[in-house]
């Protein structure tokens, strides 16, 4: 994973107007949240943040939480997709990749009960 892929990932926060952080499956215990502060994008961009230096790793699950990334007009201009455990993918990277605050991302989705804590 070069230098690219991170300069991408930087444009692809810069234009986010709303994040839509969904569970991937069904569970009752679980929801849907939907990200439009500027701030709170800020932040979620912050806790997705990934080692680019670390190599990425392909496996064939659908994984567990989506981030869809919306600009103006809500255009989808990319979704991120959370293996737990694993890391972060996006088509743009070829494989998942590390996260560099994991503990830190699961605080906040178990928070707003996207997963079960």
């Amino acid at each position: 994973m070069g230098t690219m892929g991170l300069r991408e990932i930087d444009g692809l926060w810069a234009a986010a107007r709303s994040v839509e952080v969904r569970p991937v499956g069904p569970d009752e215990q679980v929801r849907s949240a939907m990200v439009g502060d500027a701030g709170e994008i800020a932040e979620l961009a912050g806790l997705l943040e990934v080692d680019g230096t670390a190599g990425g790793f392909v496996c064939m699950c659908f994984g567990d939480v989506t981030f869809t990334v919306r600009g103006e007009l809500g255009k989808v201009l990319g979704v991120l997709t959370l293996h737990l455990g694993s890391g972060l993918d996006w088509s743009t990277w070829g494989g998942q990749l590390p996260l560099i605050r994991p503990e830190e991302l699961s605080r906040w989705l178990v928070g707003r009960r996207i997963v079960a804590g």
